[in-house]
Formats: structure tokens, C-alpha cells, sequence
């Protein structure tokens, strides 16, 4: 008997029941009926899989008929979904001179905090905030297990500053530029903060177990929503046709052969058939909510998710159609370990690297690395969190702490600390805080026994914590840490009372990163022959080769990053195909 693999499954399931007046369109995520669905995902279990192994997601579905489909729309440029990586895209294709229909199960368009990872824009050169750029991309490759495409990080190491000043055009001359230190900003106009920006003048990079680049960072206050919405009007400005509240259900590519002609919709009245002479861009975003498709590209285990997007029927948006309506047409869904991004933001002092002890009260990791490989290993936990423990001379030593994502470097008084009114954005400004907020935040005692009692209620455990703080001093004098290698530089005693700890929890998963692999030269999606299909497109969290194993906090704002680059350039390659 041959072999039946995920390629073969999903080239036999494509040819099984397609008749002539469907026209070779595949997949669906419900029968055709008058109302929108959405995917509640599947268990992956063997009752329900077949020989192939495959997870019912992957399954490509009854064809919608001909009969079902009310009306039908013909556009050079087919865009699928609506966040920061669809709105480019459509900008990018309509300004090149295609015409531009986009599907939107929402309301509006989607966005969320305003965090952006670039490299070298005209912002960023004027302030002299210039990086080595392929250092930064060899650092990232190192932190995700070099999974990755590099060629892809090599595009956004030389082309994400352009992007990034493209984005700003329709803002023209009504853009503000501050650092970190700022208490005010005029709402009025568009405000990039440049977050840990001044960086602490001891922090190199090169010499860091895990170097961050805080040169890279450039974040909206209060968030992107007032660029966002004049590039939306730039858009519907060209022209560009946006359906919100409308679900895309199937790609059409007759046959599982040849290029991907066009999308079915399906809005309040019934399907709509949408032909695309130029290409389909898949921008559906990631699929977090979506528990099946986390457990199965990601290790079997699910994570606590946070995520506000709603679809008009308030159902949540990230379920991973995008990934599966181009597997159904014979599209790669990237190779795994897909990437859950899960950055603690850490406690009182962020993710500063003092002593971090475990429920039972032991120590267990080297705390000198970022939010992200941090949760992975309070994931290992028993209850998933931490206890930070550090002493009084806390704000002698921060200013030797890592410049990353969530970190702390200053301790100012309170009446200076930046509170910038109606900001939401707290990554990277989080790098200031006063004494009297680490208080507040902390639990504290005069002995360490005392602050042991605090934490834990085992006596066993209380003992373990007593135990832990003696071998970590004894290892601070040695000037060593010979159990988990901790940089010297940042091996501080805990001896000066008062002593405080502070609660560090795993983070909450915003996405899951996993996508469509693409071709780097043409940008189309690939098959599982990782040969180009034409007329198919992936942006954003729908596109592979990103962001794989572990979300890289190297760059803060990577994601954003590359979904603005990518759908700026996907945009421009779909339109003049």
C-alpha cells in the first residue's frame, strides 16, 4: 500500500467530491447557509483522524455549489483580513494601480498597542539610533533555533526602515518624536516614543547571553490606531473596497492545480464569489484561539490567551483559517515547532535577572535572559510563576540590568516617572519606576526567614528559599555563578534589609506564530513541494518563515515589524504580477 503523507492526504482530498459547477473551489469552514460561522477548532484525537494522522482543521471541507453564491465581484488584488498586515498590503497594491477588494470579518480593521521592530528608518537615523543590523538578525536566527528563513530577515534588516517611513507619508509634517523620559504629548498628533531609548551607556549587546537591540524599537503613543486610520483613508482614498463582516470561507484554485483565481465570502445576505486576476493575499492573522491547531504545531500543550479582536458576531478572530483555507488548496503550513508568543512582562522590577526561585523555593534558571525565554521556563513550573527576590540596594543596580523587553533601568522619584495621560503602552516605558511603585508591588520583610514565611506556607519550601538565598550570596562572593552561569556583572547579594519579593508569571499568549511558507523571490505561497503557487499570498501571522520555536524578544516590536514590511512589499508584488 503507498504511503499516504499530509501532501498526499491533501492532494487526494482536494479531487474528492468537487463537481463541475463548483469550479474547483475547496474548503470551507460551514456548509453554506445564510449566517456567518466561525471555527470552534477540533480535538486531535485518533477517533478523529483518519489513516493520514491529520487533525479534522486540516481536512479540506465540502465545496460551497455554484447555486449558493449570490453574486460574484472581479478586483485585481483580493485581499483576506484586516489588521496591520492587510491594511499595507491593500495600500501597497492600490498605490501600485490594482484595484483592491478586502474581506474583513469585523467591523473595522484590527490593530493592537503600537509597538513597532525596525531597522533604521529616517526617525531612527536622526537620533543617531543606527544598529548593526545584521548582528541583530544573526541574534535573532540564534534565538528562534535558526528555524527561520534568513533571507526574510534579510529583507527586514534592509528594507524595514523604508517601510516604516511609508507608513508615516499620510501623517505628513504632524509627527512628534520622544524618548523615554517624556511626562507629555499632544494627542493631536502622531507620537512615536523611542522607549529604551536612551539605553544605560554600559549595555553592549555583544557581550550579552541575550542581546537585545533597543535601538530597533519605535512605539505609537497611545497606540497605532491614528496612523492605522490615515492609511485606511489613504486607502479608501485609491479606491480600495473594504467588505467588513465578511467571512472568507474557501480559496479557489480548480483542481488543486495551477494559480488561486479567487476567494469565497460569505457576509449577512449569503456567499459572494470574489475573482482576483492578480493574486489572493492570505492576512487572517495567527490562530491562538483556535486550541486544536496550538496543540497540534506546537507540542501538545495549550497556553492562557489574551486577545480582543472580535468578528461582527463578537467571536474572537484569531482561529488560523487563513492557515487552514491554504492547506486545503495545497498550500505548506510551516514545518514546527511553531512559535506561541508568551513574554512575561515581569513583576515590580520587569524581568530583571535578580535571584528567581521557584514555588517550591528553589532556584531554577539562569534569570539574565528576556521575557520570552523566561516564561518558557516558568511554563516548566509547577503554577507556571516565580518569586523575584532582591534586596535594598535594588536602585544602585538596575542601571546594570539588561535593556529588554520589559526590563527595568531607572529608579527615579515618583513625581518623575512618565505617566503619560491616556497611554496604554507600557512595554519599554516600564524601564522607569520609583521606589515607592516597587513597594507597593512587593512583598517585604526585614529577614529573609521573615520574607520566606511571606511566600510560602510549606515549612519545606520556606526552608528551600533560606537555603537558596545562602548558596546564591555564597556564589555572588565567589563572583561565579557555577550552577547556572548568570553573568558576574549581575550577580548582586541579598543582604541589605529590607528584602523584597516580587510575583513573576509566565505570560499570557497574545499570538501563535505559524504560518503559510512562502518563496522569498516571488512571495507566493509554496506547495508541499515547496514549489510557488500563483495568485496566493501570505502577510503577517499567515506567513511562515518568520517567527519559529520561540517568539524572539531580541528585537521588541518584531512582529509588527515585519507585518508592516511584508504586506508593503507582498502589496507591491501581487499588484504588478
Amino acid at each position: 500500500m503507498k504511503e499516504i503523507t499530509r501532501r498526499t492526504f491533501l492532494k487526494t482530498a482536494a479531487g474528492v467530491g468537487v463537481s463541475a459547477a463548483a469550479a474547483g473551489v475547496l474548503g470551507g469552514f460551514a456548509a453554506a447557509s445564510q449566517e456567518p460561522d466561525a471555527i470552534t477548532g477540533a480535538t486531535v484525537n485518533p477517533e478523529e483522524t483518519d489513516v493520514s494522522g491529520l487533525p479534522d482543521f486540516l481536512k479540506a471541507p465540502d465545496p460551497i455549489p455554484d447555486s449558493a453564491i449570490r453574486s460574484s465581484i472581479d478586483a485585481d488584488v483580493v485581499v483576506v483580513g484586516c489588521g496591520l498586515s492587510g491594511l499595507m498590503a491593500a495600500r501597497s497594491a492600490a498605490e501600485a494601480g490594482a484595484s483592491v477588494v478586502v474581506l474583513e470579518k469585523s467591523n473595522s480593521y484590527n490593530y493592537r498597542s503600537g509597538q513597532y521592530g525596525i531597522c533604521n528608518s529616517s526617525i531612527q537615523m536622526a537620533r543617531g539610533m543606527g544598529f548593526d543590523g545584521s548582528a541583530a538578525v544573526g541574534d535573532l536566527m540564534k534565538e528562534m533555533g535558526y528555524r527561520p528563513d534568513q533571507r526574510l530577515w534579510n529583507y527586514w534588516r534592509d528594507h524595514s526602515g523604508e517601510a516604516f517611513d511609508w507608513l508615516l507619508e499620510p501623517a505628513g509634517e504632524n509627527v512628534d518624536v520622544i524618548d523615554m523620559y517624556a511626562k507629555t504629548y499632544d494627542s493631536s498628533r502622531i507620537t512615536i516614543c523611542t522607549v529604551h531609548w536612551p539605553k544605560p551607556e554600559a549595555y553592549d549587546p555583544a557581550v550579552e547571553f541575550s542581546p537585545t537591540y533597543p535601538a530597533a524599537t519605535l512605539t505609537f503613543i497611545p497606540d497605532q490606531g491614528s496612523i492605522l486610520e490615515l492609511n485606511y483613508q489613504r486607502c479608501l482614498s485609491l479606491g480600495v473596497d473594504f467588505r467588513f463582516a465578511t467571512w472568507a470561507k474557501q480559496l479557489i484554485r480548480p483542481d488543486n492545480q495551477g494559480r488561486v483565481e479567487g476567494v469565497i465570502g460569505q457576509d449577512g445576505e449569503g456567499y459572494i464569489r470574489v475573482n482576483a486576476r492578480k493574486g489572493v493575499i492570505m492576512a487572517a492573522g495567527d490562530y491562538a484561539s483556535n486550541e486544536a491547531m496550538v496543540r497540534y504545531f506546537c507540542g501538545g500543550r495549550t497556553y492562557p490567551t489574551m486577545f480582543t479582536s472580535r468578528d461582527a458576531n463578537g467571536n474572537v478572530t484569531n482561529i488560523g483559517e487563513g492557515q487552514c483555507m491554504g492547506a486545503w488548496v495545497g498550500a505548506k503550513i510551516e514545518d514546527g515547532p511553531h512559535a506561541p508568543m508568551t513574554h512575561t512582562l515581569g513583576g515590580a522590577l520587569g524581568v530583571d535577572p535578580y535571584l528567581l526561585l521557584n514555588s517550591d523555593g528553589r532556584r531554577f534558571c539562569n534569570e539574565d535572559v528576556a521575557g520570552q525565554q523566561i516564561s518558557s521556563q516558568l511554563y516548566r513550573q509547577k503554577g507556571a510563576y516565580g518569586w523575584s527576590i532582591f534586596d535594598d540596594d535594588y536602585p544602585d543596580q538596575v542601571e546594570q540590568m539588561p535593556c529588554s523587553h520589559g526590563s527595568v533601568n531607572h529608579i527615579l522619584p515618583a513625581e518623575d516617572v512618565p505617566n503619560l495621560a491616556g497611554a496604554v503602552m507600557t512595554i519599554g516605558r516600564s524601564a522607569i519606576t520609583s521606589r515607592e511603585a516597587v513597594s507597593r508591588s512587593c512583598y517585604t520583610a526585614n529577614t529573609i526567614q521573615e520574607l520566606a514565611a511571606k511566600l510560602y506556607s510549606d515549612p519545606a519550601a520556606q526552608l528551600n528559599m533560606i537555603k537558596a538565598v545562602e548558596r546564591y550570596n555564597a556564589l555572588v562572593h565567589m563572583g561565579t555563578d557555577i550552577d547556572y552561569n548568570k553573568s558576574a556583572k549581575r550577580l548582586f547579594p541579598i543582604e541589605k534589609a529590607p528584602f523584597y519579593a516580587t510575583r513573576i508569571s509566565a505570560g499570557s499568549m497574545l499570538v501563535c506564530l505559524g504560518g503559510l511558507s512562502v518563496d522569498p523571490d516571488s512571495m507566493n505561497v509554496v506547495d508541499e513541494d515547496m514549489n510557488p503557487i500563483q495568485g496566493l499570498y501570505a502577510v503577517g501571522n499567515n506567513m511562515g518563515g518568520r517567527i519559529l520555536q520561540d517568539y524572539p524578544v531580541t528585537i521588541a516590536g518584531a512582529s509588527h515589524g515585519t507585518c508592516l514590511t511584508f504586506g508593503y512589499l507582498v502589496g507591491k508584488k501581487c499588484a504588478l504580477s
